[in-house]
């Protein structure tokens, strides 16, 4: 059994996305092989997400930072969310985990695929979209080292997206967060970590053996630090941990994945052979529906 990790945002659309992108597992693996956990990114409840239709109940997640009288950013919950799911999931004990967005779909089985890749080499960590998109494109994470570092700093100003970047606030984080997210970076390094280096968010796997390091799936060193996302925490930690990622982008590899909008037409990446495609919205020239139609239609 493995399990899938779905963070569910706070819109009333999320809910919508999710059955979705269930339906869409289910259609490519068995269900009962497949453990669901939810993560509830709604500043109120919703007891819905445990009342997904599923084989086993999911199990659900709150995001820990909303449950504080007042959450620091709305980036610092998603990671907090996220990284506790992938704690739970651990809890699981899955053959892996997979996490992937809403707006990310199953097109095509994937787990067969994943656990050869694990199998074969045990120092992999993560498989996803890391250096390269399906496309064959190079990808760039100079930005995200620069977030990694200031993670350190005791003051961090947060800036509007503006032309002139007009600082709208400033946070303080607490020396020991900010030591421990300084060895964590060191850490990683010494084991070959490129500054900022990531798996696309959209949809990624975890082996066991990263999801048995628990103590690196803390999200509390990473409050409070910008433009730094849960994809950018649990690659640094897969580093951390002594071990590697892979990319799984090629033909027949399951990752079509871009960061907005798909990364080529959807009958490309159906003939490529991918199984995780992201992200559905934002596309040119087709809508969301369209997308989602258009998938549901192939599967059939």
């Amino acid at each position: 059994m493995f399990s899938v990790l779905i963070p569910v945002g706070p819109k009333p659309v999320e809910l919508a996305r999710l059955q979705d992108t269930v339906d869409s597992l289910r259609a490519h693996e068995p269900a009962e092989d497949v453990r669901l956990v939810l993560v509830d990114d709604s500043l109120t409840p919703r007891p819905q997400l445990a009342e997904l239709e599923w084989p086993t109940p999911p199990v659900v997640v709150r995001t820990p930072l909303w449950e504080a009288s007042a959450p620091p950013d709305l980036k610092s919950a998603l990671v907090a969310g996220a990284m506790e799911g992938l704690r739970a999931a651990a809890a699981e004990a899955p053959e892996f985990c997979l996490k992937m967005d809403t707006d990310a779909l199953v097109i095509a089985p994937f787990a067969d695929k994943v656990r050869a890749a694990l199998a074969a080499d045990p120092t992999v960590g993560m498989l996803g979209s890391y250096d390269r998109r399906c496309t064959g494109e190079r990808r760039d994470w100079e930005h995200k080292g620069r977030a990694i570092a200031a993670a350190s700093r005791p003051v961090t100003v947060w800036r509007r997206s503006t032309r002139f970047r007009v600082p709208t606030g400033f946070w303080y984080k607490p020396a020991a967060l900010r030591a421990r997210a300084r060895d964590l970076t060191q850490q990683a390094l010494a084991n070959g970590y490129e500054l900022g280096a990531h798996c696309l968010g959209g949809a990624y796997a975890v082996s066991p053996a990263l999801l048995q390091r628990t103590d690196l799936l803390d999200w509390r060193p990473w409050v409070r630090t910008p433009d730094v996302g849960e994809d950018v925490t649990v690659s640094l930690a897969v580093f951390a941990a002594g071990l590697r990622i892979r990319g799984m982008v090629d033909r027949d590899e399951p990752f079509g994945l871009a960061f907005q909008g798909l990364p080529a037409d959807p009958r490309w990446l159906v003939e490529n052979g991918h199984s995780l495609v992201h992200s559905l919205k934002d596309h040119r020239g087709s809508s969301e529906e369209e997308l989602r139609t258009w998938f549901r239609e192939h599967a059939r």
